[in-house]
Order: C-alpha cells, then sequence, then structure tokens
C-alpha cells in the first residue's frame, strides 16, 4: 500500500485510540525554551471564532474560500460539503448544513465515499468544485445548492477505468479541470472542459504512483504542477498538442510529495513549494528545477521552538501580503494543542512567527487571507477556527459545546 492510499484509508476510518495518549507520546515533547521567551519571539494570534461541524466524530479534509474571503467550503471525511459565509469581522455564519447532489454518490466497493477536495470555480463564490473518493468530481450552484454537472472518465477515454481521484485542480480561467487517478498500476492526469461538460484527454506516463497534487498557477492557465508519491514534480504547459511536448520540466525531490503549491520570489521567479509525506519542506524554481529554498523536518522543529520531531506536523506554507513566505507548523502532543508558524526567509535560519494560542485539535488544512491577516483551520476534530491578531476582538471558545466529547485520540503519523 502507497503512502497516500495509507492516509487515505486513515481518513476514512476512526482510528484505535488509548486512553494515555501512548501512541502519539513515544518521546517526551516540550518547549525548549520559557514562556517568557516564547511571548519574545512569537506574536500572537488568538480564536476569533469557531464552528463545530457535527456531533459525529468528523475531520475537516479540505478547505476552499472564495477570491474574496467571504465564502468558506469545508471538506469532510464523508461525502458532505458544508458551507460558510465569512463577515470582513471574521465571524462564521454557516449557510447549509450540506450539498445535497442530485443523484446519489454510490459507495466504492462497499466503502464509504470521501471527500477529495473542494476549490471553488471562478471569483463569484456561487460555484463549486466537490471531488470524491469514487471517481468523479461534481460542479455545485451554490444558489440552489445542488449539482449541475458531473465529471468523471469513461471508456472512451480510457479502457481501464480510474478507481479513484485523489486530487484535483481547475485552471485560471475556470476553464479546464484536471485531476489525478489511480488504477492498479496506471496513473492518469484526466483532463475536462468545464464549460462543455466534456473528457479533453488524459496524461499518463509522467508519474509512476499515486498523484497527491495537482496546482494550475493562479494567473497562467496552461501552467500546471503534480506531484505524485513517485517522488516526481512535473511541470506542464497543457496548450501543448500532446503530453511529451507539455512536459516541460522533471524535478526529482528525492521523497514522497504530499502538497504542492505556486509562489512568486523576490526576483519574480515562479517557485513551486513542495511538503513532502516526510513533514521536510523544498523548493524549486520552476522551469530550471533548481533548489530555491529547503528545511528539514528538524528545522522547522527547532524553530517552533519544540523538542521531538517524531509528534511534528508541517501542514501548509502560506504567502503574506509582503510576499514573505511562513510555514504553518503543528504537533499531535496533548491532541495538537500545539500549533505554531515560522518565517522562512531565502536566506538563514527560520524565524519564530505566530504561536496560535487555544488550539483544541490536530490541523490537517489551513488558509490564509493576507489582506486580513486572518488565517482558517480545519482538522482531526472537526473543528473550523478562524485566527487574528487583534485579542481585543475576540470571542471566548473555551466553553465550546461538545469539542472536548468529539476531540479524538488519533496515531501519529506513520512515516
Amino acid at each position: 500500500m502507497s503512502v497516500n492510499e495509507y492516509i487515505a484509508e486513515a481518513a476514512a476510518i476512526e482510528l484505535p485510540s488509548s486512553d494515555d495518549e501512548a501512541d502519539n507520546e513515544h518521546t517526551e515533547d516540550g518547549d525548549v525554551c520559557s514562556d517568557q521567551q516564547l511571548a519574545k519571539e512569537f506574536r500572537v494570534h488568538y480564536i476569533k471564532d469557531e464552528a463545530l461541524l457535527d456531533f459525529n466524530q468528523l475531520y475537516v479534509l479540505s478547505l476552499a474560500a472564495s477570491a474574496d474571503f467571504t465564502r468558506l467550503a469545508v471538506g469532510q471525511n464523508n461525502s458532505a460539503v458544508k458551507i460558510y459565509d465569512l463577515s470582513e469581522g471574521g465571524g462564521l455564519t454557516k449557510i447549509y448544513n450540506e450539498l445535497s447532489p442530485r443523484s446519489p454518490i454510490w459507495r466504492k466497493k462497499g466503502r464509504e465515499v470521501v471527500n477529495r477536495g473542494v476549490r471553488f470555480l471562478d471569483e463569484s463564490g456561487n460555484t463549486l468544485l466537490v471531488g470524491y473518493s469514487n471517481g468523479e468530481v461534481r460542479l455545485f450552484d451554490l444558489r440552489t445548492s445542488s449539482d449541475q454537472a458531473r465529471f468523471k472518465a469513461t471508456v472512451k477515454l480510457t479502457p481501464s477505468l480510474p478507481e479513484s481521484i485523489r486530487c484535483f485542480d481547475r485552471n485560471a480561467n475556470s476553464r479546464i479541470l484536471c485531476c489525478g487517478t489511480k488504477r492498479r498500476t496506471n496513473t492518469y492526469l484526466i483532463f475536462f472542459d468545464i464549460r462543455e461538460r466534456k473528457e479533453l484527454g488524459l496524461y499518463c506516463e509522467s508519474h509512476s504512483d499515486d498523484i497527491t497534487s495537482v496546482r494550475f498557477h493562479d494567473t497562467y492557465p496552461d501552467l500546471l504542477c503534480t506531484g505524485s508519491t513517485d517522488g516526481l514534480i512535473n511541470v506542464f504547459d497543457i496548450k501543448e498538442s500532446n503530453e511529451d511536448e507539455a512536459l516541460q520540466n522533471t524535478i526529482n525531490t528525492e521523497s514522497s510529495v504530499h502538497r504542492l503549491d505556486w509562489y512568486q520570489n523576490a526576483n519574480n521567479k515562479e517557485v513551486i513549494t513542495c511538503i513532502t509525506h516526510t513533514n521536510d519542506f523544498k523548493s524549486y524554481e520552476c522551469l530550471e528545477g533548481d533548489d530555491w529554498l529547503s528545511f528539514e523536518r528538524s528545522e522547522i522543529v527547532a524553530g517552533i521552538r519544540r523538542k521531538s520531531p517524531a509528534n511534528f506536523n508541517l501542514i501548509n506554507a502560506h504567502t503574506m501580503q509582503d510576499r514573505g513566505l511562513f510555514l504553518l507548523a503543528g504537533t499531535n502532543f496533548n491532541k495538537g494543542e500545539i500549533l505554531r508558524s515560522v518565517t522562512a526567509p531565502a536566506k538563514g535560519l527560520l524565524k519564530p512567527f505566530t504561536n496560535f494560542v487555544g488550539n483544541k485539535q490536530i490541523v490537517r488544512e489551513s488558509l490564509y487571507d493576507a489582506k486580513r491577516d486572518l488565517l482558517i483551520t480545519g482538522g482531526e476534530s472537526g473543528i473550523v477556527s478562524i485566527w487574528t491578531s487583534d485579542a481585543s476582538n475576540v470571542n471566548n471558545y473555551n466553553n465550546l459545546k461538545s469539542t472536548s466529547a468529539v476531540a479524538k485520540k488519533h496515531k501519529s503519523t506513520p512515516y
């Protein structure tokens, strides 16, 4: 079983727990400095608002925000998606309990279908793409809360139909949908025309294992990067007529790719950022393939002022308004209460940045609104949290109903 398959299975089922959480604490963990030193080195963010998805012990697996960050989509470890409005001040208001497909989402081989991601289609915030593990992506109109179109490979495109969608993205002009899929030993990148609701073709030779991340550039609609558990990052220009011509660069991370994103550095060069399944951070210049900035897991642990790499999770990399880059990191220790970030300068050591005080869960996903300096997180206790630096205008959520009752204990990352 590949790393990605292990993660998918773990997300779909409840993992065993232990009263003493010994499975999360093989080594002692703690801060390497005093509270006074932490207060000196880190700025502080507080919880502005929180929402508990359900009372049924759900994960938050994916988050997406509209272009203006006024609407938030939350994907769970089942087929449901919840939609919230996000106010200017950072308050959450739920719109729907969940989106309602016009036709059933069939189970895959008797197993529950799980969410494979959410992505707003355009700047309006009214249309949302939702991916499912049974191999399809559905397009929802949030004004009606029901799906308007389905995208799934057919035998016309490939006789060996993909068993599952692993990841997907739409391009900058909202015209093309790309899905990373798996069928036994075959991996596919399948392309659809969103407006015409039709299959366009596929790439099948550039990756040899599960495709874990598919990311179109935010500005250039034809520029695509993909990552896989085979350790490769591929860069494509999809306007080319075939896969060989489209492949512009291949980068070997010598690891297993978990998450990719685009970043423009101070020299206006396009950079691909990468988080690996071993919680290292890597980044590369897009076309040259040169290593731009890399930090090992142990370096990031030191940056957030913690002792144990064994409990550490690298969650995401976010771009600030001044085009600086920060890494969001947490731990499995004590139900994930530690959530901090570090800035990643182009030269030198990681620097402490933010301490997120009051975190109640192991965080798995995050979004960042640079204009308002708002961080949105979701995780294993099914809580969506909005974080702000304004301590004078926050709500006290220490008594969030049922949070302690549904908070779960999970095994540490097995790799």
